[in-house]
């Protein structure tokens, strides 16, 4: 973060301060459902944006506070903070505080992992034994599950969803469980069957795509613009899409 990261960490709390409110409702709308509840996703960005507090003063000595959030599981609280990183960097952020953000969410998210260690990696290992994955081995399974974009892998010969990574879940508004196993289509917005219908088309022949424009349907009612980037990949002799979506965040004043 360079020489005067001091400045840099509190010149992005004054930008997480002076979004705050915008932050917290577009998390809340981009996660629906999802756990955890909207009061203690605010308690959550509150103790990060601290986190940044603490980290401009002395990076050394900045410590991930859980204290009265017990209950809640590392990937709920993950999410929660990655959300609300990628809302506050596409406010208008500076390149050098965008990446003082995404410096500190990752020390907030390691830090979040060894405090609930090791009840909590077990159950991550529990849960990544039980997940399929169609890429080879556990660094390209961490790197999938670490980068903020959208990754769903599609199996064509069924037309299911074959993997995901935590973002999907916030997009989606769903855990990994319901993901699996259905089928994409589900969540395309109604008005964009017939271009989901040409795509799955192309994809079957074996063309990549994008980027491309779709809306998500969430669960909960939520419709969400995304651009989607789709390449297509045989891994084990079976045909796969692997689908990068972003979503398209309208300008918030």
């Amino acid at each position: 973060m360079g020489m005067d990261e001091g400045s840099v960490l509190r010149a992005a709390v004054a930008h997480l301060e002076r979004y705050r409110s915008a932050i917290e409702a577009e998390v809340n709308r981009r996660l629906g459902r999802a756990e955890p509840a909207p009061e203690i996703r605010a308690e959550v960005i509150r103790r990060f944006r601290t986190f940044c507090r603490l980290g401009s003063l002395s990076l050394d000595t900045a410590r991930v506070s859980l204290d009265g959030l017990g209950g809640t599981n590392a990937l709920a609280l993950e999410a929660s903070v990655h959300t609300a990183v990628d809302v506050a960097v596409a406010l208008g952020a500076a390149p050098e505080i965008m990446q003082a953000l995404r410096d500190m969410e990752a020390r907030f998210r390691a830090g979040v992992r060894r405090i609930l260690a090791p009840d909590e990696n077990e159950h991550h290992q529990e849960r990544n034994k039980k997940r399929p994955m169609p890429n080879a081995g556990k660094r390209v399974r961490g790197a999938i599950d670490r980068i903020s974009d959208t990754y769903v892998a599609v199996n064509l010969d069924t037309n299911s969803i074959f993997d995901v990574n935590p973002a999907a879940e916030a997009l989606f508004a769903s855990d990994a469980a319901r993901l699996v196993g259905s089928n994409l289509a589900s969540f395309v917005a109604p008005g964009d069957r017939l271009a989901w219908s040409e795509l799955e088309s192309r994809l079957d022949a074996g063309e990549d795509a994008g980027p491309i424009e779709l809306t998500i349907a969430r669960p909960n009612g939520d419709f969400v613009p995304v651009e989607v980037t789709i390449a297509n990949h045989t891994i084990s002799g079976r045909r796969f899409a692997i689908f990068l979506v972003r979503e398209r965040l309208k300008r918030i004043a």
